[in-house]
């Protein structure tokens, strides 16, 4: 059995993000990943290689940011912070891993063959990744991201044109933004990694349209499927015109209404703990998290985040609340 890493082994009040950092820590650890990330760069074959040894990436035909971005080492040590420092403008490994990004790209169609393509789109934490690694394996390459804006999805498909893979598959995968905000979480405590929750409901909110725009497009080079996936985590599938018809049909809120809805049900869950200690989520996530809220409720989310340490302090030794 692997031993899980020693991130996971601080105790989850002590763990810091990196916003919280002070200054000279935050730019020690931006130049570090950019030190890295040019190195993958700079050896662009070999990094592509150690990507395709990881677990979850079907032999590099499986192309994935997040996951792309566990080679630096860095990142591997705090994830949370990595991922929260990948974010910061003042930083630039994001550039060099974007650069990364696009070779790994390529090199997965070609190895494709001009075999079919897939590619995953929808909100984060929509079950995305465990569809790719589930249907991966039938077609030449697999796409995992939200794919949420049009020029975006357009291009890739340009891009995967090009290559000659003329077979191209496309599923939109939806879930209910509340669920995934549980998922995303749970998730956290697995991979270290979150999503602003403004990001997130953008992603949410832009998805069903960029889906619908790619009508159109239907017929024998590409085809639709709408997976919509419940609160358990058990998909429902639609295709072709059906597909359309049933994302058409349902309601789409604005990407306004959405962040409402996320930052509603995540302070809900902050006034609420849980008393099972297995959904305790890390300190340093949470507080990430209220980062991303609107300004007048992040105080009330920094209070609530202070009284949950204190309710969690009096179950146990490892909820103390710390400084």
């Amino acid at each position: 059995m692997t031993s899980a890493p020693s991130w996971m082994h601080v105790a989850w009040h002590e763990r810091r993000s990196y916003w919280e950092l002070a200054e000279a820590e935050r730019i020690h650890l931006r130049e570090a990943l950019e030190r890295e990330a040019a190195g993958l760069a700079r050896h662009a074959d070999r990094a592509l290689e150690d990507y395709a040894n990881l677990e979850g990436t079907l032999d590099g035909q499986l192309v994935n940011g997040d996951i792309l971005a566990t080679l630096l080492p860095s990142l591997r040590r705090n994830p949370t912070q990595g991922y929260e420092a990948l974010e910061d403008p003042e930083g630039r490994a994001a550039v060099h891993l974007n650069a990364l990004g696009k070779r790994l790209r390529d090199r997965a169609l070609a190895y494709a063959r001009r075999e079919p393509v897939i590619i995953f789109m929808g909100g984060q934490a929509t079950g995305k990744t465990t569809g790719a690694l589930a249907l991966g394996p039938a077609f030449g390459a697999v796409f995992d991201a939200p794919h949420t804006e049009p020029q975006g999805v357009a291009f890739l498909l340009g891009r995967i044109q090009r290559a000659g893979c003329s077979e191209i598959h496309l599923a939109y995968t939806d879930r209910d933004p509340q669920d995934s905000l549980k998922a995303m979480l749970a998730r956290s405590e697995r991979e270290g990694r979150y999503v602003p929750l403004d990001r997130m409901a953008r992603a949410h909110a832009w998805a069903p349209f960029t889906f619908l725009g790619l009508g159109p497009r239907v017929g024998r080079s590409l085809q639709l499927y709408h997976v919509q996936v419940d609160e358990e985590g058990s998909g429902r599938m639609t295709e072709g015109a059906e597909a359309l018809e049933s994302v058409n049909a349902r309601k789409k809120p604005d990407e306004s209404v959405v962040a409402y809805q996320l930052q509603t049900a995540y302070l809900s869950l902050l006034r609420n703990p849980t008393h099972d200690p297995q959904a305790w989520y890390p300190r340093d996530v949470l507080a990430g998290l209220n980062r991303s809220l609107d300004a007048w409720r992040r105080s009330e989310a920094d209070h609530l985040l202070r009284r949950f340490f204190q309710a969690v302090a009096e179950r146990g030794a490892e909820g103390d609340p710390g400084p």
